[in-house]
């Protein structure tokens, strides 16, 4: 069976603004999904040392699969050709923009490499709602950073009253108005939102009984609260009081084909506040009824091919977002339904994006 190609998510923002307790927070949550991580310091993240498995060439194992490699910027693309080997079976790559890289830069290297198993995950920017506007006023081309991002994250809002807050979220709209944009007070990120989060694998521990990070962090979560039970909300459950924007999904789903070139239209300029779309959709045209695999983050799109295997020639898809209209969404897939003769050369918008995962 063909694997899936694997995201990397770019997270960057101003030195300070919570880039590293947004890494820390994927961890924590990481409920079996092995996510590789790149950065610049390994001081900077909560790694304890009972949690290596192993250390070598700037690689740090850790026991729940995690990977963290410290890399410059000639060794980025070395970094995530090693990430991929089998044995480590990465389900997605996160890497700090901050110390490597301009975010622009970063895009064009990801969405540049040849290599097929790897796809573009995302622009995740952080913004310190505190110190946003004197940051503008000092470093104007962070402007340019933000108009790119595929997602905003405004953090440490609870450092702001609701007047200033506001001010920020209309100037972070009014620089980026298709980007989802999250609100929140420790760089609480749904984890679903940036990507697919694996079932908790049921792996021994290691020997000694050995917790791994995301269990070790939520008995230290489960200690700070007081014990007991607690009721689950879909925040961070770390003892503190999150101020936190929810992400949204919605799914469409259609027996009927559906017109690729209005898929990719969609695809390609998506409906704002969304992050990311994936699935499976049907076509009606010769020499193309294979199932397309299709996966879009900010306009950037991979396709695979897959035989149907006799399940039913359905089209399912999942738009992801923050402040999503999920009838706007919704009008918009079913507007990709493909009615009378079929568009024969609009498949090309399709195969266009064909990877060889």
């Amino acid at each position: 069976m063909t694997r899936e190609s694997v995201p990397v998510v770019l997270v960057a923002g101003y030195l300070g603004s919570g880039k590293t307790t947004l890494l820390n927070h994927l961890l924590r949550r990481a409920s079996g999904t092995r996510i590789g991580v790149l950065v610049n310091d390994f001081g900077s993240i909560n790694i304890d040392a009972m949690l290596i498995a192993g250390q070598a060439d700037g690689t740090v194992s850790l026991s729940n699969g995690c990977v963290c490699c410290s890399v410059d910027a000639d060794g980025v693309e070395s970094a995530l050709t090693a990430l991929l080997r089998p044995a480590a079976g990465i389900d997605v790559i996160v890497i700090e923009a901050s110390g490597i890289a301009e975010p622009r830069a970063l895009i064009r290297m990801i969405t540049g490499l040849a290599d097929a198993r790897l796809r573009y995950g995302g622009l995740a920017y952080v913004v310190d709602a505190a110190a946003l506007t004197d940051l503008r006023r000092r470093h104007p081309e962070v402007d340019r950073h933000i108009e790119i991002a595929d997602l905003v994250v405004i953090n440490k809002a609870d450092l702001v009253d609701d007047p200033e807050l506001a001010v920020v979220r209309d100037t972070v709209g009014a620089v980026n108005d298709t980007a989802p944009t999250v609100v929140t007070a420790d760089a609480v990120v749904d984890p679903e939102l940036l990507f697919d989060v694996a079932g908790r694998r049921d792996a021994p521990t290691a020997s000694g009984g050995q917790l791994t990070l995301d269990a070790l962090l939520a008995e230290a979560d489960d200690e700070d609260l007081g014990g007991g039970d607690h009721g689950h909300d879909g925040d961070d459950h770390s003892g503190h009081a999150h101020l936190h924007d929810g992400y949204q999904s919605v799914e469409f789903i259609s027996e009927a084909p559906l017109d690729p070139r209005r898929l990719a239209a969609f695809l390609e300029r998506p409906p704002a506040g969304c992050y990311r779309i994936k699935g499976v959709t049907a076509f009606d045209v010769p020499g193309h009824r294979q199932k397309f695999v299709v996966h879009a983050v900010g306009g950037f799109v991979r396709v695979h091919r897959l035989p149907w295997s006799g399940e039913p020639r359905i089209s399912r898809l999942v738009v992801i977002g923050a402040g999503l209209d999920p009838s706007e969404v919704r009008g918009g897939l079913q507007a990709t339904v493909g009615g009378g003769s079929p568009d024969e050369h609009g498949i090309l918008s399709i195969t266009r994006y064909l990877s060889s995962v």
